[in-house]
């Protein structure tokens, strides 16, 4: 399932040798700054460190969480790849699906992604 990604778009996934599951856990890192920004929030839950002299969350007023994390992603790429649940309907889909035409690269760029947010999880 990597290997269309890597026929189609040579350019995002040039730093995958002949290991491309072990080398392909950097992906989502690496194409930020190859014009792939939009999935940029997808890597953590944002939120301000709160463990500190008994602040918590109401102690960051300001302080708005990002519409998407790596669990919500997980989850729909997970759905999307396996097609269960809704994933048609969340962003991480649809920005997938916006970005290339081709099922097949869809598919190959979201197992990219999921092994590199299972990573991030660790």
């Amino acid at each position: 399932m990597l290997a269309p990604l890597k026929r189609h778009y040579p350019d995002i996934t040039m730093d995958e040798g002949s290991h491309p599951f072990v080398e392909c856990a950097t992906f989502a890192d690496v194409i930020k700054g190859k014009g792939y920004t939009w999935q940029s929030g997808w890597h953590f839950i944002d939120q301000p460190y709160v463990n500190q002299a008994g602040k918590d969350i109401s102690d960051y007023p300001g302080f708005v969480p990002d519409a998407e994390d790596n669990v919500q992603a997980l989850y729909a790429l997970t759905d999307f790849l396996t097609e269960t649940g809704d994933y048609t309907a969340t962003t991480y889909y649809q920005q997938i699906k916006a970005n290339f035409p081709l099922l097949q690269d869809q598919q190959s760029f979201a197992l990219r992604l999921i092994i590199h947010y299972v990573g991030d999880i660790h």
